[in-house]
Order: structure tokens, then C-alpha cells, then sequence
């Protein structure tokens, strides 16, 4: 992670490689200003930070597959600046514990999905001739 880069404002994301990542330009700027620092975790840990902070991780050099959860929170107001695949806002409901294992509706039809050849935030950029990652 670039520790206090969440403070840096927004920066523009350009698709490099097959991933979509913060603009390298910018990024090594803000390198030269904010300590960089490296997160050791171990199996079953679990790392939260702000949505705007600058942060990556060094390529799975083991014979294990890596998996991660990616979960956004984000006011109400603060809605998205190009259309997105998703409703600006939807209101959740509390649903008690128990309601996991209650649960009935297991048809998916009709539900709302990421469609990558509409997400905008996975689309090739020009040039991007690594379309396949």
C-alpha cells in the first residue's frame, strides 16, 4: 500500500496489461511523497482499507491459488460519474442471521449481474491489445 495516498484525490485508472490500475504516472509521484509498505498476511487474514488507497500486490508465486473478496461501501450521495452495469442506489434490508439458511429463492433469472461487455470499468482501452486477461 502507498500509505495516506487515499488523501491524493481522484486518480484516473487505465487499462495496462490486461488490468485496469491507477495511472503510472501519478502513482510515482505520489510514491515520492507517501512511504510505501508492505502488508505480510497469512493464510485467512483479512485487509481493510479506504476505497481511494493506492495499493497492489506482487505476483502468486506459489502453487496455491490466491483468492480474495472485494467489497465497496459507498454513500448514497456519492453516486458514479459514467453509468455503471448496476442502479445508482439500492436500500438494503437488515435480515437477521438465520435468514441465510431460510432463504428459498435460488433462481437467478431476472437478477442483476456484472456483464463484462457493458462494465465500463473493464473495457479495453485504444491500443489495449490484451483483451483476453
Amino acid at each position: 500500500i502507498i500509505r495516506g495516498s487515499h488523501k491524493c484525490g481522484r486518480i484516473e485508472h487505465k487499462k495496462v496489461g490486461g488490468q485496469t490500475g491507477a495511472d503510472i504516472e501519478r502513482v510515482e509521484l505520489i510514491k515520492k511523497k507517501f512511504p510505501l509498505e508492505h502488508v505480510e498476511m497469512n493464510p485467512g487474514d483479512a485487509l481493510f482499507f479506504h476505497s481511494n488507497l493506492l495499493h497492489a500486490s506482487n505476483a502468486n508465486n506459489s502453487d496455491l491459488r490466491r483468492w480474495t473478496l472485494l467489497s465497496c461501501y459507498c454513500k448514497a450521495s456519492n453516486d458514479t460519474v459514467t453509468p455503471h452495469c448496476l442502479p445508482s442506489y439500492t436500500p438494503l434490508r437488515k435480515v437477521p442471521d438465520s435468514a441465510i439458511r431460510e432463504c428459498t429463492s435460488l433462481d437467478c433469472s431476472g437478477k442483476e449481474f456484472m456483464d463484462p461487455e457493458k462494465d465500463v470499468n473493464i473495457k479495453s482501452t485504444p491500443g489495449d491489445k490484451d483483451k483476453s486477461s
